[in-house]
């Protein structure tokens, strides 16, 4: 019924309706707020304590994601620097690195946070980024329910706080006839595919390189009084430790390297990388 509004019309008050609700019931299923608080306060109550000690999000019946901190940082940092002006949808293809006509049309691939989660799915970046706005680090604005960050997400920027992700889930590995085991396909939220890409990640790294590129990324966080990932990502430090660039043209080659970035590090980078090689 839900589609059948949205199809004979989408323009009608009926589907935007409809597609309303379709976006509650998809916060509810990828929020970690309270089950039974998440209902009770849609229908205008609100639930006594801090847990309904039921559910499977307060009995912790879910596994966290790795560096939780981390990834939330970066998506907080995301809507920053989009200038809190945009949604979750295109805030999440910026920060998985899209090539979406929009985003380039924008200059959005030349922000320090483009593809500053490449390595994830975009279903789970999106999840996460409603999973922040259930726990009122960030909240959705105005008719077009544009991200902003609120002072919770402030906090977390500044390492004084950290918010609950849900791990991206996967699918059981598929069975071939003879009875090998191989990668899946990934569910909705990710999961395999994030595993391979982080160790084809490492595929033909430097690591020596790499780990020198990492400290003088620190050194100019500290001297900017930024954070480290904003500078560059690990996936932009490996890949530059495994192409191993000594001009700015073959910098810009490099993952999440863009104008901007090549504007204000390829010297220093170019210089390690160069130094390294003569060795």
């Amino acid at each position: 019924v839900v589609w059948k509004f949205i199809l004979d019309d989408p323009e009608s008050e009926a589907a935007k309706i409809a597609l309303q609700k379709l976006s509650e019931m998809f916060d509810f299923c990828a929020g970690v707020m309270c089950r039974h608080r998440a209902i009770v306060n849609y229908f205008g109550q609100e639930l006594e304590g801090a847990s309904c000690g039921a559910c499977d999000i307060c009995l912790g019946h879910f596994d966290s994601a790795d560096n939780a901190g981390e990834i939330s940082q970066k998506i907080i940092s995301g809507v920053m620097r989009l200038g809190e002006r945009f949604g979750a949808a295109y805030t999440t293809q910026t920060l998985i690195g899209s090539k979406e006509k929009r985003i380039l049309e924008f200059g959005h691939d030349s922000l320090s946070t483009y593809g500053i989660l490449a390595e994830f799915s975009q279903r789970a970046v999106r999840d996460w980024v409603e999973q922040l706005v259930s726990q009122d680090y960030l909240q959705k604005t105005g008719e077009y329910n544009v991200l902003a960050v609120t002072d919770k997400g402030h906090l977390v920027l500044r390492g004084e706080d950290t918010p609950r992700l849900i791990k991206p889930a996967k699918k059981p590995a598929k069975v071939r006839k003879t009875g090998e085991k191989v990668w899946g396909k990934v569910d909705r939220m990710g999961g395999i595919q994030s595993e391979v890409r982080a160790l084809i990640g490492w595929e033909g790294v430097d690591k020596e390189l790499f780990e020198k590129l990492r400290t003088l990324r620190l050194k100019v966080a500290k001297q900017t009084g930024i954070a480290p990932f904003i500078v560059f990502h690990d996936t932009s430090l490996r890949d530059m430790a495994r192409k191993k660039p000594i001009s700015r043209d073959n910098f810009l080659d490099v993952s999440g390297v863009g104008e901007t970035k090549a504007e204000r590090y390829a010297t220093e980078f170019l210089s390690v990388i160069r130094e390294h090689k003569s060795e």
